[in-house]
This record gives structure tokens, C-alpha cells and sequence, in this order.
């Protein structure tokens, strides 16, 4: 079986058409078609069905995608039997939104440096998401919130720690953070994520229930929301980052409770040497 083909299904499967995956190959769409046809008639099942427009993936076809993948990395890692001290192939990445400014691309670009055979799929979506990107396989490991959950097949490399602060305008009159949050309109960020799950918990053990104002889907938004004097949030207090500008921030009780970055992949991954290379790359700046 050819392995340039198995790649050609991984990419027809990454993109919306033939066109698409032809591109992003340097190949030609009928050079795909026929590496497509060749396959189909070597397996003996369809792999496309063709009567859709544009073509799509069968059944079978994406059980094959499974596979491919993982032969895809079992070749990359031999490869790189030949010269441990370099990563080769491919590793598909997830990262909440808001680790990738901070995290994420210093991490990827010392790693783009070291290891320019290396190439990287970025994926960005929220933790509960990422999570089952991770466990299904369909990513090699996500930059993630804690998920505090007792998966076996889970590993967890611990990033950095960030605590929780509230944000308030420049303009917001000094104050207890009790009739502060208990009395100004609220602004959440995405009620379904975990982190404002937390951030619900802490209020309601101290007795406050914050009229909500607004609800965004970034951390950007809140604080352009705050800034403009528009209500206070309590947010992660990200890692390597000031706060910004027309922000002020407030601290927490200490030890109040905090946001847990953690890198998640599957345990025994087939590319666990390079999964721990970018765990490495993401806490250097802690250390």
C-alpha cells in the first residue's frame, strides 16, 4: 500500500474538496483521483462517494482516514530514528483561544526554529471540545483548561497556573469586591466553558449572584466590554501577559482558585517523544 496515497486521503479529509486537498499537496486534482481511484480498487471499497457534489468521504473512507493517520505517524517516527535530535512529519495541535498568544505561538515558533521538518496543524477550539479531539485521535494533544477528570487513557502535562482576577474599567470607583461584583452588571465569558463554571461556583459560595450584562466567546471581548465601562468580569490573569491597557485589575482572596493550563494527549501515544518535546517548549518560559 502506498503510503503518499494514505496521505492523499488524510488531506481529502482536512478539506472541504478535491481542489482543496490537490492545493494543499502541490498536486494536480486529477493526480488526486487517481491515487483515490488506485486505492479503492487495491482495498476493494469505495473510499468517495461520488454522486454527492462535492464528493464525500463513505463510511469506509473514514475509518481509512483512522488508519491512515496512524501510519501516517508510525512513519514519521521512524523517520525520525534516524537523527533523534530532530522532530520530523506531522503533529495536529489544539489550544483554547486564549493560550495562543501567550502560549502557543512563542511555543510553536521556538519549535518551528528547532525543527523545520516538523509541520503543525493548529486546531482552536474550546477545552470540552479539545478533549474529545484528543481522545478520539483526531488530535495529537490540545493546550487545555484542567479538566479535572479521572480518564485513565488521559495524560496530562501540567503548562502553568494562572489565577483568577476581577477587571474592572479605570473609571470603576474603588471598593469592596462584594458590592462590587454584587451590584455591577456582570459580563461572562462562554457560560458552557468550565473556567466560567468556576468563576459561577466562587460567586455563589460567597453569597453573590451578579446581574448579567453581556456574554462573549473570547477573553478580548470581555475586557474591550470592561474597558469601555460596560460591567466587570473575573477572568484568568494569563501568564507571560500584562493586563491590558484601560484595565484595572483587582486580586482575588489569595489562593482563591485558579486556572490550570495543562498539555492532553492519549497515553501510549504513538508520538509521545514529540508530545513531550512541546510540553517542553510551552513551560520553558515558566521555569
Amino acid at each position: 500500500m502506498n503510503l503518499r496515497f494514505l496521505k492523499t486521503v488524510i488531506a481529502v479529509s482536512q478539506h472541504s474538496s478535491l481542489n482543496a486537498a490537490a492545493r494543499s499537496l502541490g498536486l494536480s486534482h486529477s493526480a488526486v483521483s487517481l491515487q483515490i481511484k488506485a486505492l479503492e480498487e487495491e482495498l476493494k471499497f469505495q473510499i468517495l462517494d461520488r454522486s454527492k457534489r462535492p464528493p464525500v468521504l463513505t463510511a469506509e473512507g473514514l475509518a481509512l482516514v483512522e488508519h491512515a493517520r496512524r501510519m501516517d505517524d508510525i512513519s514519521s517516527d521512524i523517520e525520525a530514528l534516524a537523527d533523534r535530535r530532530r522532530l520530523h512529519g506531522r503533529v495536529t495541535l489544539g489550544a483554547v483561544p486564549s493560550t495562543i498568544s501567550n502560549i502557543t505561538a512563542p511555543a510553536l515558533a521556538a519549535i518551528h526554529a528547532e525543527h523545520p521538518d516538523l509541520k503543525v496543524e493548529l486546531m482552536v477550539a474550546l477545552s470540552q471540545r479539545l478533549i474529545e479531539l484528543v481522545s478520539d485521535g483526531t488530535v495529537h494533544a490540545a493546550l487545555v483548561t484542567d479538566p479535572k477528570m479521572d480518564d485513565p487513557n488521559l495524560a496530562l502535562a501540567g503548562i502553568c497556573n494562572e489565577p483568577f482576577h476581577v477587571i474592572t474599567s479605570l473609571t470603576e470607583p474603588l471598593g469592596s469586591l462584594d458590592e462590587l461584583l454584587g451590584e455591577r452588571s456582570f459580563i461572562w465569558f462562554d457560560r458552557r466553558s468550565r473556567l466560567s463554571q468556576q468563576v459561577e461556583a466562587y460567586l455563589l459560595a460567597r453569597g453573590l449572584r451578579p446581574r448579567t450584562a453581556m456574554e462573549v466567546d473570547s477573553f478580548e471581548a470581555v475586557e474591550a466590554l470592561v474597558r469601555y465601562d460596560l460591567g466587570v468580569s473575573i477572568l484568568p490573569k494569563r501568564a507571560l501577559t500584562e493586563v491590558p491597557q484601560g484595565i484595572r485589575s483587582w486580586p482575588l482572596d489569595a489562593g482563591a482558585f485558579e486556572r490550570r493550563v495543562v498539555l492532553a494527549s492519549r497515553r501510549n501515544a504513538p508520538r509521545s517523544r514529540l508530545i513531550s518535546k512541546i510540553a517542553e517548549a510551552m513551560r520553558l518560559p515558566f521555569a
